[in-house]
């Protein structure tokens, strides 16, 4: 039996041993029920979390789950040991029988901790589980003899228990052995804050209508904070279309909130740090000693994001509030003394630029109204900041500046037009760079708008400098006067310049336009795979600056997805045109050009006649404009296949007729004569075509596959095989590089027959052959063969005979033959070989 004590305490209200009820407004979170239980695993666990982060609520629906728990809600009164030795006991009882030895365990008197918690042991032996103790509120306890009574137990616990300690700041316990013991777990705010799900499930427990996008910004502004979101679905309750954009930390239920459970419990000095830190976004310890004068201010920091959680420590080591405390602080600052923001404002600006981080310095002198300031920062640094991507603090303080300001100074001037080409608003961009300007940046502004408008560059070549930020835009410029006059490898090496020395210096808008200046000369240039990655790394560079409007989006979104139709893959095509919403003011061919491949999408996808229609209307908006002839001959190519197959005489003619008016001794004017010629089944003229244009130059990297499939058709017909096999290879041999399929799609069906037929034959190859004919082949076979069956043909095109099939597979040699002929029935065919090639067409070998 253990010893009992008969130390007596007072006694204990039911309502702090009992496990807190649930709000009214209350959704299920089981992933912290799972983060809980896991935690639990571990004898000791420690949820640290700022006040409001929903500890309480958290633990008291985890309580309500599985095992037994025993609750007790620390308050100033658990300070006497005695008083707190007898809560810890009141709780363990709840569920115990009445003639239990816990009702006869009394509370240690001094220097019978140990005694005690032996007896404990011993009493909580009989448990058919561990017992889950949730002390809350920890940091209401600060006296030392109760903080080393909760040591004790923590270093002895029974191991009938679990200790879950529930606290705003690290309990001071002497946790550290624990760690180092791998008995004790944590649980830290950012585990309990909502995620974007929870929040919109608690919204609509509170009956409110919410997009998912209201949910979203609200989870964003709120960082998940239980508290504020609580007060969110109260405002809110029952309301349709609810506007929950209306929590700011000025808020008054958030600045009392603030007030009473925050800063009331700090110390003076730590919230005057808290108040003239909260002007920044983030703060380096080095910036927080400036802003605050205090030389400890980065010590300061990291005990309250260690101890306190109130602010979060980033990977750059910087500090940041959560969004509503730091409203609530910046509104508590401008109340108690105005006079002194824009005197933080000034230090962080100037701090900001001797670091070299323009746009935050030009966004705290703004925020200042330091315009003496704001002029010389935006005059020295605001196109270089622009061309960077960050224009938005160079927008913010050109506004403030005043239009007249920036109308009376060309760079102020080039700073907006550039930062208005990336907002997408072209027309403004031209009234900036209206009036000529001076020096040698201005001219390269110019013809940048000018070539994001499809026109044709025109001025002197750009001076060469040692300007790295300046030589990077005149590659980019001379990269696109050689695209104009048809220089592809000139522009291809230009453009790779712009790009390394676009790079080097972080100039992520000259780095998108140069990877686009790239992908436009691989395009022409034959180098699909270059392409795609040019156009792939220009996007990532649009996505990390949110550029959804900026010139050079759709014209990369359209690259991707020609390539997609190259590769036969219509519906990637139509997810890439989805995206590719052309700049109002933009190249004018791009509107129509998209239309184009979208029907080209459509046509490929099964909708043939809608497809040929919209590529048709798309065409004689393109045949108004001047166009590369490489567009020409990507147009005429792919609209003539399309009459052809539906049987649009008069269509496919048309389409001749603009090709030869277009593209004169191309190589791409010849397939095309070719192709209606095979089309009218003239194979004569086809051959005295195909021969007469052997030396024709293509401009396109399909065409001399198109050229050899045209071929390899030519030799179908009259019946040369090993012809048209070689035709055949080398059409794959030229494809590969690109994983051009298309072409193969188009083909005449015995071209594409002998492409399924020769399976498993075309050597080194064959692997590019295997992806050709799956993109070829339908998705369903057409018929129900047996299990059996699908095994025999399998086997068919092997050269073993139908005896040795049925050795191989233990039967007898009429099953096999049965199995064949019930093949063939379903097939369709009469014998091995057709078998074979339809079900090579079908997929089914």
């Amino acid at each position: 039996m253990p010893a009992r004590t008969t130390t007596r305490s007072r006694p204990v209200p039911g309502a702090k041993v009992a496990v807190p009820r649930l709000p009214g407004i209350f959704v299920p979170r089981p992933r912290l029920d799972v983060l809980f239980s896991r935690a639990a695993v571990r004898p000791v666990t420690v949820v640290r979390a700022p006040a409001g982060a929903g500890k309480t609520t958290a633990l008291a629906a985890w309580a309500g789950v599985g095992r037994a728990a025993a609750w007790v809600s620390l308050d100033e009164d658990d300070n006497d040991e005695s008083r707190l030795w007898g809560a810890i006991l009141d709780a363990l009882r709840r569920d115990c029988a009445e003639d239990s030895a816990l009702h006869r365990l009394r509370p240690p008197p001094p220097g019978r901790r140990r005694a005690f918690l032996a007896d404990l042991d011993d009493v909580l032996a009989g448990q058919n589980g561990p017992v889950r103790l949730i002390l809350d509120d920890l940091q209401e306890i600060r006296r030392p003899e109760p903080l080393e009574a909760l040591a004790a137990l923590a270093r002895h616990l029974p191991p009938a228990l679990r200790l879950v300690l529930s606290t705003r700041v690290e309990p001071p316990l002497r946790l550290v052995r624990l760690q180092f013991e791998d008995v004790l777990s944590r649980v830290d705010a950012a585990e309990l804050r909502f995620t974007a799900a929870e929040t919109g499930s608690l919204l609509r427990a509170a009956g409110a209508s919410v997009d998912d996008e209201c949910v979203r910004e609200l989870t964003e502004r709120t960082a998940g904070w239980a508290a504020a979101l609580g007060w969110t679905a109260v405002s809110v309750r029952g309301a349709e279309d609810a506007a929950v954009d209306s929590v700011t930390g000025d808020d008054r239920a958030v600045a009392r909130f603030f007030s009473d459970e925050v800063l009331a419990h700090l110390p003076s000095a730590t919230t005057d740090l808290l108040l003239c830190l909260s002007i920044c976004d983030a703060v380096s310890a080095t910036l927080a000693v400036r802003l605050s004068g205090r030389r400890d201010a980065g010590a300061r920091l990291d005990e309250l994001e260690r101890s306190w959680g109130l602010v979060t420590r980033t990977p750059a080591d910087t500090y940041q509030f959560f969004p509503l405390l730091r409203g609530f602080l910046q509104a508590e600052l401008a109340r108690r003394d105005p006079s002194r923001v824009s005197r933080l404002h000034g230090i962080a600006a100037r701090w900001h630029a001797g670091e070299g981080r323009f746009g935050e310095a030009l966004g705290h002198a703004v925020a200042g109204q330091d315009r003496e300031y704001v002029l010389v920062l935006a005059r020295e640094r605001a196109v270089r900041q622009v061309l960077a991507g960050d224009g938005g603090p160079v927008r913010a303080a050109l506004d403030f500046l005043g239009s007249a300001t920036v109308a009376a100074n060309p760079s102020l001037r080039l700073a907006s037009a550039l930062e208005n080409i990336q907002g997408g608003r072209l027309a403004e961009a031209e009234s900036d760079l209206g009036e000529e300007g001076g020096g040698d940046w201005w001219p390269l502004a110019v013809r940048h708008l000018a070539a994001i408008k499809g026109n044709r560059l025109a001025g002197a070549e750009p001076p060469a400098t040692r300007h790295p930020a300046f030589d990077a835009w005149s590659h980019l410029d001379r990269a696109w006067r050689s695209l104009h006059r048809g220089a592809r490898r000139h522009a291809g090496t230009q453009a790779q310049e712009a790009l390394r020395l676009a790079s080097g210096e972080r100039l992520d808008h000259l780095v998108l336009h140069s990877r686009l200046a790239l992908a436009v000369a691989s395009a022409v240039g034959g180098k699909h795979p270059t392409m795609r990655r040019a156009c792939t790394g220009a996007l990532a560079v649009a996505r990390r600056h949110e550029w959804q409007r900026a010139p050079g989006v759709a014209e990369c979104r359209l690259l991707l997805a020609y390539d997609e139709l190259m590769r036969a893959e219509p519906a990637a095509a139509a997810r890439e045109l989805a995206q590719a919403t052309a700049v109002p003011g933009s190249a004018p061919l791009l509107v129509p050009l998209r239309e184009f491949f979208e029907g080209v999408a459509r046509f490929d996808d099964g909708g043939r006649t809608a497809g040929s229609q919209l590529m048709r209307a798309a065409r004689r908006q393109l045949a108004g404009l001047d166009l590369p002839r490489e567009l020409v001959g990507v147009c005429a190519i792919a609209e003539q296949h399309a009459a052809l197959a539906l049987g649009e005489a008069l269509h496919a003619t048309e389409v001749l007729a603009w090709a030869q008016e277009q593209l004169s001794g191309s190589g791409e004017l010849a397939v095309l004569r070719i192709r209606a010629h095979l089309a009218a089944d003239e194979t004569g003229a086809a051959e005295a075509v195909l021969c007469e244009t052997a030396s024709a130059i293509a401009l396109l990297p399909a065409t001399p596959v198109d050229r050899c499939l045209a071929e390899t058709a030519l030799g179908l017909r009259s019946h040369r095989r090993t012809k048209a096999l070689q035709a055949l290879d080398q059409a794959l041999a030229i494809a590969r590089p690109n994983g051009l399929v298309r072409p193969f799609a188009l083909a005449e069906p015995p071209v594409r027959d002998l492409l399924i037929g020769h399976s498993g034959g075309f050597g080194s190859l064959d692997r590019f052959a295997q992806t050709v004919r799956g993109r070829l082949v339908p998705h369903a076979p057409p018929s129900d063969l047996t299990d059996r069956e699908q095994v025999v043909l399998q086997r068919l095109p092997s050269q073993r005979s139908l005896d040795e099939i049925a050795s191989d597979l233990t039967v007898s040699v009429n099953t096999v033959k049965t199995h064949v002929r019930a093949i063939y029935g379903k097939l369709g065919v009469n014998n091995r070989r057709s078998a074979v090639v339809v079900a090579r067409r079908h997929g089914l070998t």
